[in-house]
């Protein structure tokens, strides 16, 4: 009995944590580059966890996995504009080190730098992109491997980092779990006057909204249920064997 409102409980936590994944993922449905989390839940269902811990029926949200699959590219006839094709991420230089990203919204700053919207340098393979006047912009050009290219001559590359191991920090941006390796793709490509939307399914997201509700609902009613035969066991059982 005392089990069941275990479970039940347990199973509306559970239901709390992912409306909050969920509501997070439409939150961001318009967000440039955004990846969006899939929550994964923990059973504690193994022969040993049973033994150990007499809790099988107990449901709880481990985690959560980042979606990496590709949004809609969106032409924006900006030049300092990118979307990637493939895997992998723009690398960024913030105060607590290298972040990454899959926003290519980038603008100059007033040291002619490229930077994204929170003024971190996109990362070249020799530094940051830098371009020296306002003369060069017009003249600038990108290939899809993401040579910079002034008067015919590549002048720096955006870097494209693939880590293996890596979690969100806020602000659209991940980074890489520390000794995780770097990997370099060779099948991902730039496109250049683009911007890749956020891969948030609304509608997707709003069924999982109603259905994560009626089982938070499901399991409220269960706790109700037991709850009553808990009342009628301790409060009516007694009156009648007098």
């Amino acid at each position: 009995m005392l089990r069941g409102l275990y479970s039940a409980a347990s199973g509306m936590l559970s239901a709390i944590n992912t409306q909050e994944v969920i509501t997070n993922n439409l939150a961001n449905s318009e967000t440039i580059g955004f990846k969006k989390d899939i929550p994964i839940y923990k059973s504690f269902s193994t022969l040993l966890e049973r033994e150990m811990n007499q809790d099988t029926r107990q449901t709880k949200m481990e985690a959560t996995f980042v979606d990496l699959t590709q949004g809609q590219l969106i032409s924006t006839e900006n030049n300092l504009n990118f979307a990637l094709e493939g895997e992998g991420f723009f690398a960024l230089l913030t105060p607590q080190g290298v972040a990454y990203t899959r926003d290519g919204n980038f603008s100059l700053d007033n040291k002619g730098k490229l930077v994204n919207a929170d003024g971190f340098y996109l990362l070249g393979e020799k530094g940051p992109i830098s371009l020296t006047s306002d003369g060069i912009v017009n003249d600038l050009k990108f290939n899809k491997k993401g040579e910079m290219i002034v008067n015919g001559k590549v002048i720096n590359q955006i870097r494209i980092d693939n880590p293996s191991l890596f979690s969100k920090q806020g602000n659209n941006l991940f980074k890489a779990y520390n000794s995780t390796k770097i990997k370099k793709t060779k099948e991902t490509f730039i496109k250049e006057g683009y911007l890749e939307a956020s891969n948030v399914n609304i509608i997707e997201e709003m069924v999982n909204l109603i259905e994560n509700f009626r089982l938070y609902e499901a399991n409220q009613k269960v706790i109700q249920s037991e709850d009553n035969t808990l009342n009628k066991i301790c409060n009516e059982i007694g009156s009648i064997t007098k």
